[in-house]
């Protein structure tokens, strides 16, 4: 049947199911601002650090299932550190990751285009100011796209891209990263 398949039936996976592992990474560039974790220096402007517009560079490692060709979700971890104005902002993160394949069923050469979200929290420091800055454990969320065209077994490769923010009461981190992007899936 050219249809698809009959109503309530289920489809066989074509490009992805089962156990995943992925990674992705790249530069990145972006801002970040803090204080030191003291209530009586948070929001006083004599004890801030900032980066300003800084480069650094970042990537997430993440572990999961693929439950169909549509959608994956995996447990992960990660880093990102921007560098600029004399400081550097290392942030860590452990995050929930979904990968969304919204249009598989649109065309041959959209199957593996990807848009993710990652949620979870992190520590993040600001160094080498005056004052170093300490966000604690801060919230974290992140979003993206990436291109997994290049497939070779159950491997694919390509390109991403995502945003990120991080923030608690004493820091913030905003910030894009721009590289490439490997998952294996055991299935089909």
């Amino acid at each position: 049947d050219s249809n698809g398949p009959a109503p309530g039936s289920v489809s066989k996976p074509k490009r992805r199911s089962d156990f995943t592992i992925g990674t992705s990474g790249g530069f990145g560039f972006g801002r970040a601002s803090g204080y030191p974790n003291k209530i009586d220096q948070i929001d006083n402007s004599a004890y801030e650090s900032s980066t300003k517009m800084g480069l650094g560079s970042g990537g997430l490692v993440w572990l999961g299932v693929a439950f169909n060709d549509y959608l994956t979700f995996g447990l992960g971890g990660g880093q990102y550190k921007l560098t600029g104005n004399d400081r550097t902002a290392s942030a860590g993160m452990f995050a929930f990751h979904v990968d969304a394949y919204p249009l598989f069923n649109v065309d041959k050469n959209l199957q593996d285009l990807a848009v993710f979200g990652n949620v979870g929290t992190g520590p993040l420091k600001i160094t080498g100011g005056p004052n170093e800055a300490e966000g604690g454990l801060m919230s974290y969320v992140e979003g993206g796209v990436a291109y997994e065209r290049l497939r070779f077994w159950g491997f694919g490769f390509g390109p991403s891209a995502s945003f990120i923010h991080m923030w608690s009461q004493s820091a913030t981190m905003t910030g894009a990263l721009v590289g490439v992007r490997l998952a294996f899936y055991s299935g089909p």
